[in-house]
């Protein structure tokens, strides 16, 4: 019997079968067939050349790599057109959806059928399987369907990632190809992660907005990470991802072109911020000798390459933070200094504290500059970590003064207040004490990595508690405290699965082997585990009826809420094995969903979100913060806040809002000071408005609304015929003769040109209506 006929034979047999008849009836029939099959050369022409004549383009997993994958040979997948074969369909079916052979072999009988009673002669794999799917769903198989399913992405959605703009991250300046890129997998990779990844409990929990899920969209890789400049410059450049390596660094401008390119490399492991530890100090060794001059072009390169590597997530600028300090800390005074070649000089850190502090005054002087338009750099982020010789030792004090001065400009500085013996700092907020004596005298294996961040939804917490108890703080808490569990299971279900990844070939294994100095660059049994929090206020609220800053007992309330999750968070340590800390959540797009989300489910919400809830711009106010709006002073709020940033090991973070205010550098230094003695917190930074004008590129503080407006007239001079003008546009003032005035034209059609006659300006046409501003009393004659 050919292989054509004895096909053939079994799809006969098995409609048979599908009849229903008796046991002894089919064993008949069939039997019968079996007889005289081979007496007709032609039972049916379609049904003998079946395999000839239906064409599947077969879609295919199994790769030894997956080249053929990212080929797309032709649609839609792997793209072989291939004879039709049932039993590919049911090999499939025991492989992806571990079915027993005799269940498979009737779903794919069944499915089968349906396509050979289509008519169709070429059929797509993507059919093929959602008629498997069909059958799948029919039957009831569920479960198994799950291990079926195809996770993908509609054309039309594609077509809103092309042609529109994301605003969910800030650090996408426009949208561009790698951005799409960016929108299509991470829209894909949410799904994987969710399906694959977490559990469904965890699933749901996301998508119900108990907790969040930060980087959903990043699954294979690691939340953020300090790095240290010592292990670039002890080992040189030798990574995985790079064809070529490199020698350690002889010269400090080398030194800058590893770290970028270290960091870039780096990129690719990790979904949130690249921190640099003691950047300042680690670069002392080469730039003995130098001059002032030299020392800021170097700080140049450095500040201005790591600003604008923007080529990777999306074609986002790196999250990149320098931690740079006022003096030599004294746990790195008598550390072995490392320097050109990857060779130690001889000498340890604290004799380049004048290197170090000469360096760090000319990289305040770059970042107090800004860019080419004078703009302030949002990356490398300044950390100036402060602690009490700052105050007192006369060339700290001046370092800080000069801080100070900046922050007043420009509002560069954070100032991170080292009250642990070591602190590494990086991304919105978060940090991380250090306590290795092994890491500390050989700070080029000072690294530290924040797994995951999970955060959980107090307010909502809050709604859940109070459908039994409304105004009960302990039934609140017991919410809390289940959502926390849920978010250590996330974290669980995360670990295992990046510890599979990290296995050679894989892709985490460049950071879970062992790296140049014998230990692993990642180690996930050292690593943090992140707890979010997020809507203490509105959470508070909804228990007692006022807002954090209203009165002493709900701020204590407050703190009770934070305790408890402090004290549950070093439970679940003990239980799990690993650090588990909360963190001041960086809410960005967290807060907007998180509210969204709650808006649907507990209609009871609506009482407490903050912003247009018709609009939809709702939102939670950020962690443990009072409401940016709150009517309380400067100090106050540093306190308040302060309080809870012993709780929060994580990162705490205070921000001061000066609105167009610009305060002096002696009243913020007089404010750092203030902070460090009274209070306990963690770190501030000092927020002044801009106004970033897109026609000139030029800068202005404060908050300009009609930027973009016709220009403003300050005065008219001279009978009319001359005015004082400030440029809507560059902000240049100045003094000009309006054109028209001396050809009788309406004072409606008159205008001036910026800067026209003077070096300065823009040079642009300001149209104004003089007559119509001095009918309404604006300006006048002078």
């Amino acid at each position: 019997m050919t292989i054509e006929n004895r096909r053939l034979f079994q799809y006969l047999v098995k409609e048979v079968e599908n009849t229903g008849l008796p046991r002894e009836a089919i064993e008949e029939i069939v039997e019968i067939i079996g007889k005289n099959f081979e007496k007709y050369k032609k039972v049916s022409e379609d049904q003998l050349k079946m395999n000839e004549i239906l064409r599947v383009v077969k879609e295919s997993n199994d790769y030894k790599d997956s080249t053929d994958l990212h080929l797309l040979v032709s649609a839609p997948t792997k793209g072989e057109t291939l004879n039709w074969d049932r039993e590919r369909i049911k090999d499939a079916l025991i492989k992806e959806a571990q079915l027993s052979d005799k269940e498979a072999e009737d779903i794919a009988f069944a499915v089968e059928r349906k396509v050979l009673s289509s008519g169709i002669r070429t059929i797509n794999v993507s059919l093929l399987r959602e008629l498997v799917d069909n059958e799948l769903f029919e039957r009831g198989y569920q479960a198994k369907l799950k291990k079926q399913e195809v996770i993908g992405i509609s054309t039309y959605n594609i077509n809103q990632l092309i042609f529109s703009n994301t605003k969910e991250n800030s650090n996408i300046k426009s949208n561009n190809p790698e951005a799409v890129n960016l929108g299509i997998a991470e829209t894909i990779l949410k799904q994987f992660a969710l399906k694959e990844v977490f559990s469904p409990e965890i699933a749901e929990a996301h998508m119900k907005g108990s907790i969040h899920l930060h980087d959903l969209g990043y699954p294979v890789r690691a939340y953020c990470s300090a790095h240290s400049i010592e292990y670039i410059k002890k080992y040189g450049l030798r990574l995985d991802n790079l064809s070529t390596a490199s020698t350690p660094a002889r010269f400090a401008s080398t030194l800058t072109g590893h770290i970028n390119t270290f960091l870039a490399s780096m990129q690719a492991y990790y979904a949130g911020a690249l921190g640099l530890t003691y950047v300042n100090i680690f670069y002392a060794p080469y730039l003995e000798g130098k001059t002032d001059a030299e020392l800021k072009q170097e700080a140049q390169y450095l500040i201005f390459s790591c600003s604008q590597n923007a080529f990777s997530r999306g074609g986002q600028t790196l999250f990149i933070d320098f931690n740079v300090h006022l003096g030599i800390p004294e746990y790195l005074e008598n550390v072995p200094a490392i320097g050109p070649k990857g060779k130690y000089t001889g000498k340890t850190y604290k004799d380049y504290e004048e290197e170090s502090q000469r360096f760090l005054k000319a990289m305040m002087d770059v970042w107090r500059d800004g860019d080419s338009d004078g703009k302030p750099f949002p990356f490398p982020k300044m950390n100036l970590h402060v602690d009490e010789k700052s105050f007192t030792d006369p060339k700290q004090k001046e370092l800080l003064e000069y801080a100070c001065k900046i922050s007043s400009e420009n509002g560069t500085p954070y100032f991170v207040f080292d009250r642990d013996k070591v602190n590494l700092s990086m991304c919105c907020r978060l940090r991380t004490n250090v306590t290795d004596k092994y890491v500390i005298e050989h700070p080029e294996s000072m690294r530290f990595c924040g797994f995951q961040n999970v955060t959980v939804n107090l307010p909502q917490a809050a709604y859940r508690a109070g459908r039994t108890k409304r105004h009960d703080v302990e039934e609140v808490i017991k919410e809390i405290i289940k959502s926390m569990d849920v978010a250590a299971k996330a974290h669980l279900q995360k670990k295992e699965f990046i510890k599979k990844l990290m296995e050679p070939g894989r892709p985490m294994a460049q950071v879970g082997k062992n790296a140049a100095d014998n230990r692993p660059y990642v180690n996930l049994d050292e690593a943090s585990y992140i707890i979010g929090v997020i809507g203490l206020n509105e959470c508070i609220k909804y228990i007692n009826g006022r807002d954090l800053h209203e009165d002493e007992d709900t701020l204590k309330l407050g703190l009770k809420v934070i305790s408890a999750m402090y004290l549950r968070a070093k439970e679940l340590e003990k239980e799990v094995g690993f650090k588990i800390v909360l963190e001041e959540t960086p809410a960005e797009s967290t807060s907007l969903r998180l509210a969204k989300v709650d808006l649907k489910e507990y209609p009871e919400s609506k009482d407490y979100v903050r912003g247009d809830i018709e609009s939809g711009t709702v939102y939670y106010t950020n962690s443990v913060h009072l409401t940016a709006d709150a009517p309380v002073d400067i100090i106050e709020r540093i306190e308040k806040q302060g309080k809870f940033n012993n709780l929060i090991e994580a990162g705490c973070i205070t921000h001061v809002f000066l609105g167009e205010q610009r305060p002096s550098p002696a009243s913020i230094y007089a404010l750092i000071k203030r902070t460090w003695e009274n209070t306990s917190s963690a770190q501030i930074v000092i927020s002044p408005e801009f106004t970033f004008c897109q026609d000139c590129n030029k800068v202005s503080a404060g908050y300009k609304r009609t930027i973009n407006k016709p220009g403003l007239v300050k005065n008219v001079i001279e009978n009319e015929n001359k005015i004082w003008y400030q440029c809507p546009y560059c902000g240049f003032e100045s003094e000009a003769f309006y054109k028209g005035s001396q050809d009788n034209v309406s004072l409606d059609d008159q205008y001036i040109i910026c800067g026209d006659g003077t070096d300065g300006g823009c040079k642009k046409i300001i149209h104004q209506s003089i007559a119509e501003m001095m009918d309404s009393g604006s300006i006048k004659k002078v």
